[in-house]
């Protein structure tokens, strides 16, 4: 079992900090209002200023015939609204504070007067959501800036809100996406949507956007970030998910920046669980430090902000893998077995697999532990520059780049292979404002995500070529069912993945009486440059630890050489055209009305490599394209949304949304795939070869039944139907609670598994697999992708916020909710707990379980509290006593689930390659089918699992156990220094996991049996 997150002491930080005012581009915050006289009637005509405190930036505007006014396309930042109108005082609202997303309701009343009279109001406008249907949360400045972060990674703080909750990946690697993944309300990582001002930041993979080293940099660059996670707006699209809508920060009027160092190292962290007691904790230091500043070029006209961060980390890993005992490797296995060892397999033994120097494992197997060193460094640079070309034109242009280097080891396999990991991602963006009339606003955004992710193998120590399993190739990769797993690497290696997403936006703006409409029109060039291999050195597969030792490969799967072709250039085009009108039906009730239209081409090759199969019937597969039909011609996806202020008091609203969200066939979808095929790669898979010469037999010259990864001809278009209902209510001291019900429906969902398995019928009304060999004898596995799985969710969420005043904040959010699908995802990288490939891919409804990710319970709690020590003393004893700060974040979440399965193809469909054991075994009669035991050494109850009958499936359901929960507490006491009126010396201690709770992952070893004795009954 492996341990997740069981860090770690304390971090120590000193920097020299200037508060910052901030200006972000315009993002769709707002600012609206009705202006009344003393007796509550409208007030038509008057004039109404919007004014940017920190840029002076000015937005005028008169009201209409129902006093109303709208200041749409308005930065984040401080504002103040001034309304003006002959024989009243002018009334001033100051202290308005705009978040990213928001649509503030700022109502102002004026009195009898002279104009010269002034009547000033301070204070925020109110939080509560008055005029959408949607579910979203912020995460603002302050969260961002005094939260307790471990590497600094902003987009953590996305789990703060409510049916946002993180996903166990299998592998974090660049293949994957390195950076932690996140589901939002059932959807699958990948159908999230990542916005940088407004730009698509997402990588060729579409999980969380990253560096190798696994962090999203730029807590100095990034002003704060909008969460949207159900039923949003006609203007957001491409994915199906939630989307990360992050702000980047710029100048002001005045010169402002920050320095700063975090310094963490094994003296200050606790032991990690699986550390020997006996041994020296593995050696930690991570060092990230960096520096901001930004201010005016010219004072109201052009500002600039810059930013660079860095992080050089050396990191001690401690690894726990299974090795063979000393009995297993003299063929002594438990209850007196012996077996004789094939005269290869010594050598075998001695160079691949250390002695064990751990407990028993049983069966043979015993723990090896050993420590490694991890390097990571990364740099991460951002500049912005803002300008103001007239009084109707603003513009800016934002460059990001971040270069992530770390040389992976897997800790749960034998320390001989090391992975260099290497990203480079930059993105730009352009943007351009141009103001018509105060009703009439026209924004245009080009950008560019250019993202780079390269990974190899590199072996530590020298393997003979005489033990290759390929002759003429390097030694590949080794599978013990069991045991280990691609011992000797990442079979998927090496690979260079370039994705150059070209981006052009253009939204109208309108406002008149009761409507807000904004449409537009979006575009985005795609070129995926790919270099992939897979299988090349072959990947030699046993049964069980006993199965290796005599020698008996279960199959063995390669990439024939001089048959390999692994260069592709992937171009594709996506449309998408908007309308969104946002209207007050009365003065109680808002709607929110859209619809959205995307369309996306059919992926094409430069050179025109494109092989599919497009019936798993057809002798041979089809070459050049199109790949498979375009489904994405009728895609409209209408948004709906209501909100009702019952009270006419401002303080309580009445919410529902409704909205369709396609999923849009991308490189997410077939990155892996369209490189895999004949005649430019072919694969293959040899069963029950001979050993150590596994390919002996193989004739390259004769017909090769390849191994195919094929998507299916007439795929549909995924998409996701999300609702909502809550109701949100403010209470007195600047605290608000909001309760409601949120659940989606997905249908047409991705769906992988291999296609071309053993015929089958039924047998008193069991489905039996018959001998004979597969569906299709011209190939072994096909792999394809279809789209016929559904998904459902149903949530309650409950969010309790009070905002910043009076020297403290916090927000607790909840959500209780259960999800479902028949496949939660389709790469192997995807989640550690769950096999994303079916057990019967004509079969879907038998997968049918609880998602990969699917979490009962989730709360988080976070909050900052500015001590109140010596508040008023003065001289030293102020200076130590006072500027205390303390902040937290603690997370509680029930674990996710995950499958037990059988080591073997006991159904004999012939579902056997490398990753793809998935037959499941029976649950025994009075059994639970989550039989959970708890201890980190047997955490479930293989005694309640029993073999089904030969040729048949068992009758186990898919992600049926549940996994272990989470509880982590992470602190910081912040100590600040003034250094004068506008400088500050900051201390900062960080703690991360403050209780040293072990929070264990699900097992690694979720195989019940390994084989058959000859009595017939199970081996262990």
């Amino acid at each position: 079992m492996k341990t997740r997150g069981v860090v770690y002491g304390s971090m120590l930080v000193a920097g020299l900090v200037v508060a910052m005012p901030v200006r972000a581009q315009n993002v769709a915050a707002s600012i609206q209002g009705r202006i009344t006289d003393s007796s509550g009637q409208a007030v038509q005509g008057a004039h109404v200023t919007v004014r940017n405190t920190g840029t002076g930036d000015a937005r005028e505007m008169t009201t209409d015939a129902n006093g109303r006014y709208h200041a749409p396309l308005l930065p984040p930042g401080e504002y103040q609204v001034k309304a003006a109108l002959a024989g009243f005082q002018t009334a001033e609202h100051r202290g308005i504070r705009l978040t990213v997303g928001q649509d503030a309701v700022v109502d102002v009343s004026l009195e009898i007067g002279k104009m010269t009279e002034e009547v000033v109001v301070a204070g925020d406008a109110s939080r509560v959501n008055l005029t959408s249907g949607a579910v979203s949360g912020l995460v603002g400045e302050k969260e961002i800036r005094d939260l307790p972060l471990n590497g600094r990674s902003f987009q953590q703080l996305a789990l703060l809100q409510p049916g946002v909750q993180a996903a166990l990946a299998a592998g974090n690697d660049v293949i994957g996406g390195r950076a932690p993944k996140i589901s939002i309300n059932g959807a699958r990582p990948e159908q999230n949507n990542f916005l940088l001002d407004g730009t698509d930041i997402n990588n060729v993979y579409n999980k969380t956007p990253g560096s190798a080293g696994g962090v999203l940099l730029g807590v100095e660059a990034v002003l704060e970030f909008q969460v949207l996670t159900n039923a949003y707006s006609a203007e957001f699209g491409r994915s199906s998910g939630g989307v990360i809508n992050a702000v980047t920060r710029s100048g002001v009027n005045e010169y402002h920046g920050s320095l700063f160092e975090f310094h963490r190292n094994s003296a200050l962290d606790a032991r990690n669980f699986f550390d020997p007691p006996s041994r020296d904790k593995p050696d930690f230091t991570r060092n990230q430090f960096g520096a901001a500043l930004g201010g005016p070029i010219e004072k109201d006209r052009t500002f600039f902000f810059a930013a660079y961060e860095g992080l050089i980390e050396r990191l001690g890993v401690t690894g726990v893998t299974a090795v063979p005992d000393d009995g297993a490797r003299r063929g002594i296995l438990p209850g007196g077995r012996t077996v004789a060892l094939h005269p290869a397999i010594p050598a075998y033994l001695e160079l691949l697999f250390p002695h064990a120097n751990g407990r028993s494992l049983g069966g043979g197997a015993a723990e090896y532990l050993f420590t490694g060193n991890q390097p990571t460094d990364e740099h991460f640079f951002q500049a912005r520059l803002d300008h103001r070309l007239s009084a109707r034109d603003t513009m800016f242009v934002r460059y990001t780049y971040d270069r992530g280097d770390v040389d992976r080891i897997a800790p749960d396999k034998p320390p001989i292979n090391i992975q260099p990991e290497r990203t480079r991602n930059t993105y730009v963006t352009v943007e351009q404002q141009h103001t018509f009339s105060g009703s009439l606003l026209n924004l245009v955004r080009v950008g560019l995500n250019r993202s780079v992710s390269l990974a190899d193998n590199q072996r530590t120590i020298d393997i003979p070529a005489s033990m290759s399993w390929i002759p003429g190739d390097p030694f590949g990769y080794l599978t013990i069912r069991g045991m280990v797993t691609e011992m000797a690497g990442d079979f998927r290696l090496p690979r260079d993945d370039r994705l150059n997403n070209w981006q052009l936006s253009d939204t109208l703006v309108w406002t008149r009486g009761r409507h807000s409409a904004r449409a537009g029109v979006q575009a985005q060039y795609l070129q995926f440059n790919q270099h992939t291999t897979s299988q090349v050195g072959g990947i030699v597969n046993f049964a069980s630890l006993e199965s290796f030792l005599q020698g008996r490969p279960l199959s063995v799967d390669f990439a024939v050489p001089g048959k390999i072709d692994p260069d592709r250039r992937y171009r594709q085009w996506l449309f998408a055209a908007f309308l969104q009108d946002d209207l007050r039906l009365g003065s109680r009730l808002s709607a929110n009305v859209g619809l959205r239209y995307e369309f996306v081409t059919t992926p094409t090759e430069a050179d025109g490599k494109i092989s599919n199969l497009r019936n798993v019937s057809d002798p041979e597969l089809t070459v050049g394209g199109p790949w498979h039909k375009n489904p994405s011609l009728r895609n409209f996806a209408p948004r709906l949304g209501l909100a009702w202020d019952p009270f006419g008091s401002g303080k309580t609203s009445v919410r529902a949304g409704f909205g369709l969200f396609y999923d849009e066939i991308l490189p997410k979808y077939y990155f892996f795939s369209g490189s895999l095929n004949p005649p430019f790669t072919t694969r293959t898979s040899i069963p029950n070869p001979p050993f150590p010469n596994v390919v002996a037999n193989f004739n390259s010259n004769a017909r090769i039944a390849a191994q195919l990864q094929t998507v299916n001809y007439d795929l549909q278009t995924p998409y996701i139907m999300q609702f909502n209902a809550s109701v949100q209510r403010a209470l007195p001291g600047d605290w608000d609670v909001t309760v409601g019900y949120v659940g989606s429906r997905g249908k047409n969902l991705l769906r992988l598994g291999d296609a071309n398995l053993a015929r089958e019928a039924m047998v008193n009304g069991v489905k039996v697999y018959l001998p004979g060999g597969r569906r299709n004898p011209n190939f072994t596995g096909i792999w394809q992708r279809v789209t016929d799985a559904e998904s459902f969710y149903n949530s309650l969420q409950v969010a309790v916020q009070k905002r910043f005043t009076h020297g403290w904040r916090t927000q607790l959010s909840y959500t209780f909710s259960r999800s479902v699908d028949d496949s939660s995802g389709i790469n192997s990288q995807d989640f550690s707990n769950v096999v994303q490939y079916g057990m019967d891919w004509y079969d879907p409804l038998r997968d049918r379980g609880l998602s990969a990710f699917h979490a009962t319970h989730n709360l988080t709690f976070n909050g900052t509290w500015d001590l109140p020590f010596a508040r008023s003393s003065r001289g030293l004893a102020a200076s130590l006593l006072k500027g205390w700060q303390l902040n937290n974040i603690t997370t509680v979440r029930t674990g996710h689930p995950f499958t037990v399965q059988l080591g073997f193809n006991r159904s004999a469909n012939l579902n056997t390659t490398s990753f793809s054991m998935h037959d499941r075994p029976d649950l025994k009669p009075g059994c639970s089918n989550n039989p959970i035991l708890g201890g980190p050494d047997r955490y479930w109850d293989v005694g309640c699992f029993q073999l089904q009958a030969a040729s048949t499936r068992g009758n186990l359901g898919r992600d049926t156990l549940i996994g272990p929960g989470l509880v982590a507490v992470d602190v910081s006491l912040v100590k600040a220094f003034e250094l004068g009126r506008s400088r500050t010396l900051q201390f900062r201690a960080e703690c991360f996991n403050l209780p040293n709770h072990p929070n264990f992952a699900v097992p690694s070893g979720r195989t019940a049996f390994t084989g058959v004795n000859p009595d017939g009954s199970p081996i262990v």
